[in-house]
């Protein structure tokens, strides 16, 4: 599938030759004897995806002796999510992670993990993004010139805003909400009578802010670590759909290792993933903690939630029709078991 490439991908690729050619002039010949992995992420330098990045950098490096190392661009500083994709495309970006929504605009079967309230558990999650289904998933990024590495976890996503605490459908009238590019996550929240549009994550902060939009939808540790709490005032943990961050690197940098070593970034990439899933666990509870009397959470009871996905039907008529009924009826089959 070819994309039409933005603006901000062509400023990148300007970019990173500079600093390319740069590094190499700096750094002589030590530094052209090592492999270097180019990491990119739209989140901030506290998110457990970067963290678990400096992770995967020492277990590479441990067990390559130092051949290949890890430089970590933060903050989006590369681009936003949908540019960092790109970017894997041309080549320009090495590796990065991403949340699953917009790689969906990419690779079809990822709308299969949006239908809202799919997931009831982390097991359930597990038992699909580590089995065949997942596996499956990845390998057909190849096809768009992107090998898929595995899932980290962003987390259950819960609805915030700064109006009113929300426990049932209709608070949301008007409500204007940002949410990820994805046709899916737009058509829930319209389906559920919210005011939703796309924003990029970047911008977020200051849209917020400036009263642009009420409300979002985030896991609770990134809500804390991009400091939401400074701007919404409560969050309601509708856990409505569970946001995985996919590991990914560009096909042609990935084919350029020797078989041996990249069997050694696919294992490196799995060992900072259990590292990963636990600290994004922990700080989901370190950051409830740290908003005690700052932000009100809203614990919906299982008939408040049920209201919410009583509203969902037509949305996972149109999950299938995206995703296609193979891998959505896959995908539910698999996190039922």
């Amino acid at each position: 599938m070819k994309r039409k490439l933005s603006r901000g991908c062509l400023k990148l690729s300007v970019f990173l030759s500079v600093l390319s050619l740069i590094m190499v002039m700096g750094y002589g010949h030590s530094f052209a004897a090592d492999k270097i992995i180019r990491v990119a992420h739209a989140a901030s330098e506290s998110n457990p995806g970067h963290i678990a990045l400096l992770k995967f950098n020492d277990i590479l490096q441990e067990k390559t002796n130092g051949r290949i190392k890890v430089q970590i661009f933060a903050n989006a500083q590369l681009g936003s999510e949908r540019e960092l994709i790109e970017g894997l495309q041309l080549g320009n970006v090495n590796m990065c992670f991403v949340s699953s929504a917009p790689l969906a605009s990419f690779q079809r079967d990822f709308f299969a993990l949006d239908m809202p309230f799919l997931f009831q558990d982390r097991a359930s999650v597990y038992r699909v993004l580590d089995g065949p289904v997942g596996q499956k998933m990845l390998d057909k990024l190849e096809s768009v010139n992107i090998k898929g590495l595995g899932f980290w976890e962003n987390g259950f996503r819960n609805f915030s805003n700064s109006k009113l605490p929300v426990r049932k459908p209709e608070d949301l009238a008007g409500i204007k909400l940002r949410t990820m590019e994805n046709e899916i996550h737009l058509a829930a929240w319209k389906a559920l009578g919210a005011n939703p549009a796309p924003l990029a994550f970047g911008e977020l902060f200051t849209a917020l802010q400036q009263k642009t939009f009420d409300a979002q939808e985030t896991p609770i540790n990134l809500f804390y670590e991009m400091k939401f709490q400074e701007v919404q005032k409560y969050i309601t943990k509708t856990a409505h759909l569970y946001s995985p961050f996919v590991i990914m690197m560009s096909l042609d940098f990935f084919k350029s290792f020797s078989p041996e070593d990249q069997q050694i970034i696919v294992s490196a990439v799995n060992e900072a993933k259990d590292f990963e899933r636990k600290l994004a666990q922990q700080k989901d509870i370190d950051a409830e903690k740290a908003m005690a009397g700052i932000v009100e959470i809203v614990d919906l009871t299982p008939e408040e939630k049920a209201r919410f996905r009583a509203n969902m039907g037509p949305v996972y008529d149109m999950v299938k029709k995206k995703a296609g009924e193979e891998i959505v009826n896959e995908v539910i089959a698999a996190a039922s078991n």
